[in-house]
């Protein structure tokens, strides 16, 4: 007994302190378990289905299959208004940009146009996989796969694919390939914020990193191109490859070869977090984790001091209902940075989970997470957040078509997940639930009105409810009722103090309550 009380107030403690901010990463792990057909996240959040697979377009169609980036583009900063672009790792890849905004009545996105971009100006393009945000809100697109070859218009000499291009969101149109940046299977790229240096990755075996320098801010069109050679765990140099023919510049991954670079199996996602380190991840054996480096200077440095940031061991993941010891796994993928400085890593191998590694997490002391799981055979692809990290925008590639999730999202349509998916995630008040659909969603738990004031009778409805336990932010037990499963149940403030409490259902779920 005396286990499992000190277990009921270690758990109890990580929610209170995971209750009280309700930013994004704010949240109780999900219980690490094989794939499902569901798609499975905490319960404090929620998601929207923005489009699927074979969804009419305004212009080109309908949405192509296997999403991947998933990147948000703010008009003005806003994090209300703006563009979604979206990725199709296909043969003939393609990219499909939506304009969407935020109905703050409703609490739903609405897409207003869409539109597949026309990339034949270039020759087509092939395997879009991820990609970025440019700090000057164009999208830059990346081809995973070489060919060398120029069987394409407009036979100028450069292999057809294994490019970085950048796309104008605004008018769905291709501003070019970036031949400088070089000729390799490109994942993705990290843009710094001095609008010049690039960080990016090979998604080969042998894989390369790499530094970009651009003559000019905001042209990517030509520069230096660097590749890292040294120690995994340790200082490493930058080595200029020659990069200015046609020539050289289809040749970046034998040039690497020939100068010695340092081999990773697969760079999946280069990321720059607050901190000013450079986190990127590598997905096969025998690296399987996220390295970070600090780089000596982002546009003359020559040096750069690197270290394994997460990956490789085990983790203990406290649930709602106990702590288990969780491997981290493979196919470590996509990447990126919420307003708290959490670390969002999503897998393409494993149990394809979505991990989320705190900001001041070290591998002596660990801070990891499991935000959620994929349907049977999905991984999931693209994020990219609202300015204000509200909202998280990602996709669902290929998962099974026999799928039969019946999930229904935050608009209160169900979903199998049988389709690529494109949707959006915020915590559960900030996306669409109210107390006039809650029978949309019999699987979670609602107070109404929560804040509330004196007078509040609140309403807490749930289905099977057979014990409601109250605490305060101290972890003291104030109230403890049990019920015969019902669905509604009345809770009369009566004489508690203003503050912020803690409602449990069933022993398990909990929920902040504020009294004002």
């Amino acid at each position: 007994m005396q286990v499992k009380k000190i277990l009921l107030v270690s758990t109890l403690s990580l929610f209170i302190y995971k209750m009280t901010a309700q930013n994004i990463g704010d949240f109780v792990s999900v219980e690490p378990v094989v794939q499902t057909a569901q798609f499975i996240i905490p319960s404090s959040h929620a998601f929207q289905v923005i489009a699927e697979t074979g969804d009419a377009i305004d212009i080109g169609g309908t949405v192509p299959d296997t999403p991947d980036f998933t990147g948000y583009v703010p008009i003005a900063s806003s994090s209300s208004n703006g563009y979604l672009s979206l990725n199709h790792e296909k043969t003939v890849g393609a990219v499909t940009i939506f304009d969407i905004s935020f109905n703050a009545t409703t609490k739903l996105w609405e897409t207003t146009a869409s539109e597949a971009v026309d990339l034949t100006g270039i020759g087509g393009t092939r395997a879009n996989c991820s990609g970025t945000v440019t700090p000057w809100n164009t999208i830059i697109t990346c081809e995973e796969v070489v060919v060398p070859l120029d069987f394409n218009a407009p036979f100028d000499g450069y292999n057809d694919n294994g490019w970085n291009v950048e796309i104008n969101p605004v008018t769905k149109t291709v501003i070019g390939k970036h031949w400088a940046m070089g000729n390799i299977a490109h994942e993705n790229v990290a843009i710094h914020s001095n609008e010049r240096t690039a960080y990016q990755g090979a998604d080969s075996n042998p894989g390369y990193l790499y530094k970009f320098v651009a003559t000019s801010a905001q042209d990517l069109g030509d520069g230096l191109l660097y590749v890292y050679t040294g120690s995994k765990n340790g200082a490493g140099t930058w080595v200029l490859l020659d990069n200015a023919t046609v020539g050289e510049r289809n040749s970046t991954l034998s040039q690497s070869a020939s100068a010695g670079a340092t081999v990773f199996n697969g760079i999946e996602d280069v990321e720059i977090g607050s901190d000013g380190m450079v986190y990127f991840a590598v997905k096969g054996s025998p690296d399987e984790v996220v390295y970070r480096f600090q780089d000596s200077d982002p546009i003359s440095g020559t040096t750069a001091t690197m270290e394994t940031f997460v990956g490789g061991m085990s983790y203990d993941i406290t649930h709602s209902t106990g702590t288990i010891s969780t491997p981290w796994g493979s196919g470590n993928d996509n990447l990126a940075f919420d307003g708290d400085g959490n670390l969002w890593v999503f897998q393409d191998g494993g149990n394809h989970y979505i991990w989320v590694v705190g900001s001041l997490h070290t591998q002596g002391t660990p801070d990891v997470e499991v935000f959620g799981i994929m349907p049977i055979d999905a991984e999931p692809t693209g994020i990219t957040f609202t300015p204000d990290f509200k909202y998280l925008f990602m996709s669902v590639q290929h998962p099974n078509v026999g799928n039969t999730a019946g999930q229904l999202d935050a608009a209160g349509n169900e979903y199998n997940f049988e389709l690529g998916t494109t949707l959006v995630i915020s915590v559960a008040d900030n996306l669409g639930l109210t107390v006039d659909n809650y029978e949309l969603y019999p699987n979670k738990t609602y107070v109404f009105p929560n804040p509330s004031i004196a007078s509040d009778e609140m309403v807490i409805k749930s289905s099977d409810i057979e014990n409601i336990k109250l605490f305060d932010m101290q972890g003291r037990l104030l109230m403890d009722k049990t019920y015969n499963r019902e669905s509604d149940v009345i809770f009369k403030r009566n004489h508690l103090p203003t503050g912020i409490f803690l409602l449990q259902i069933n022993d398990s779920e909990l929920i902040k309550l504020i009294f004002k």
